[in-house]
């Protein structure tokens, strides 16, 4: 079983003084999150969820992901730009799944009324996992012939609240450190340094200055409370950074109603300040929208002449629907004429089946129902916990058999991934070797309009750990573990 130890062995005794120098390590580093049971204090933290020692990737494939993120980002700009393509993709969504129809109708009398911002910003995060369904196993099978043979493939595309840029930073000094302490042999490039938080923030400062206003302020749409919190903070931390004049506002989404306004020029303004950038970490779930004013501050925002992050548009844009529909033949096409790039993207998409209620969904639902665990159910909704695994699926697609209710839903084919050993450190629960998968999330961003793209980065990664049989993902949602790679060749 692949581990980034193979060869090694660490007493018990030594083990237990490692883990608690690593929570030391994470807590003075600045992987922190609020607690569980008191996320609105300020003065109550815990380290966030880590694996003890990094997991292995073959560079080659850690290569790939960062090598196409600026193709992803491209065309995931184009297809929020493209009216005709959201429509038709989103059509029957629209119909049955009332948060992303509240979405749609944003989007469509902003649309109409003329957008006042042309510019969009986009922070993304493109997350995949290495499949290992083709690798021949056995007893004598290396760590490095996994490797090998294993196969990138894209998950999901994040295009709202892309988390976690800011901790997975500060851990990777925890993983210099375990390794160092349990006498692993590395080179410098094994453990690559990597600051997303910083990449994603020169995005949003690049942002604030096209908007042209030294005195406009960034606003944080964040919830209250947010047990994330510390991650926002290092954003901040890293806004300051680069630029120690601007000013960073916080506001959740139902207080911005009472705390909003627009100039006649459609200027947006909260509690006075101007504000020149609105970064989004909540309005991704319909939980963030307990009644009509979170939605009409929504539409107002939107009506804003603020540089947005994301967009309507974009949010759109990363929805399921949209990832099943661009797994379509010719799709990626459409948006990128570089025929290498799009075959680079095409390479990672696993397979990905519409359940519109039509003969091409029937026989998808009905192909699901015959083999469910070979696939994965999953909603128009992001933060993880809503899909649904094995024989959920055949109930849920049973039930479903002739209700206009089942295009809410995409069909993606179940991903195998590579099973390694980790210890991993989480608050109040006792840490012992197990087997652990592993999904890799590579961060870009992109500054532009429909017709012009001023800025196309890839900014950095994060791996998220989580137990082996442990369906969903999600560090907020206490299913995995902040993680780094461990490069193999």
């Amino acid at each position: 079983m692949a581990t980034v130890l193979e060869g090694t062995k660490i007493e018990e005794k030594k083990l237990q003084s490692l883990i608690e120098s690593a929570i030391d390590r994470a807590l003075i580093d600045g992987a922190l999150m609020r607690t569980k049971e008191n996320p609105g204090s300020s003065v109550v933290v815990n380290h966030s969820p880590f694996a003890l020692f990094p997991s292995v990737v073959p560079q080659s494939l850690m290569e790939k992901a960062k090598g196409i993120q600026k193709s992803f980002n491209l065309l995931m700009h184009r297809v929020s730009h493209d009216h005709h393509f959201l429509e038709q993709a989103l059509q029957n969504v629209i119909k049955v799944d009332d948060f992303t129809r509240r979405l749609w109708n944003i989007y469509n009398t902003v649309r109409e009324e003329g957008f006042k911002q042309p510019v969009s910003l986009g922070l993304f995060r493109n997350d995949f996992m290495m499949d290992t369904k083709k690798v021949e196993r056995n007893e004598d099978c290396s760590l490095s012939q996994i490797g090998e043979n294993a196969q990138l493939k894209q998950i999901e595309f994040n295009t709202i609240a892309s988390s976690f840029a800011g901790l997975v930073g500060a851990l990777s000094d925890v993983h210099r450190y375990t390794i160092a302490k349990s006498k692993v042999k590395y080179t410098k490039n094994q453990l690559p340094g990597n600051d997303p938080a910083l990449g994603l923030c020169r995005g949003m400062v690049k942002a604030w200055q096209h908007y042209g206003n030294k005195n406009a302020a960034i606003l944080f749409v964040s919830s209250v409370p947010e047990r994330n919190r510390m991650d926002h903070i290092w954003m901040e931390k890293k806004i300051s950074d680069i630029d120690l004049s601007i000013d960073v506002v916080y506001c959740n989404l139902s207080s911005l109603s009472s705390n909003m306004s627009l100039s006649p020029d459609k200027k947006l303004f909260v509690n006075n300040a101007e504000i020149a950038v609105v970064y989004y970490r909540e309005g991704y779930s319909p939980d963030h929208y307990p009644s009509q004013k979170e939605w009409d501050a929504r539409l107002t925002i939107e009506r804003s002449k603020a540089i947005k992050c994301p967009t309507i548009q974009y949010q759109l844009a990363g929805t399921k629907k949209i990832q099943q529909e661009l797994a379509r033949h010719g799709a990626v096409e459409k948006f990128l004429s570089d025929e290498k790039e799009a075959n680079k993207i095409r390479t990672v998409f696993a397979g990905q089946y519409s359940l519109d209620l039509n003969p091409d969904g029937d026989r998808n639902a009905e192909m699901a129902i015959n083999n469910p665990g070979d696939y994965v159910l999953k909603p128009q909704r992001e933060g993880g916990g809503n899909n649904h695994y094995d024989d959920e699926i055949k109930t849920l697609l049973s039930d479903l058999k002739n209700d206009e209710a089942r295009a809410g839903y995409i069909l993606m084919e179940k991903i195998y991934p590579w099973v390694q050993k980790n210890y991993l450190i989480k608050v109040g629960e006792s840490s012992v070797l197990r087997e652990v998968v592993s999904e890799i999330g590579v961060y870009g961003t992109i500054l532009g309009s429909a017709d012009d793209v001023l800025e196309n980065e890839e900014v950095g990664h994060l791996m998220r750990t989580k137990f082996l049989g442990v369906n969903e993902g999600g560090v907020n949602t206490g299913y995995s573990c902040l993680d780094t790679p461990f490069l193999i060749e």
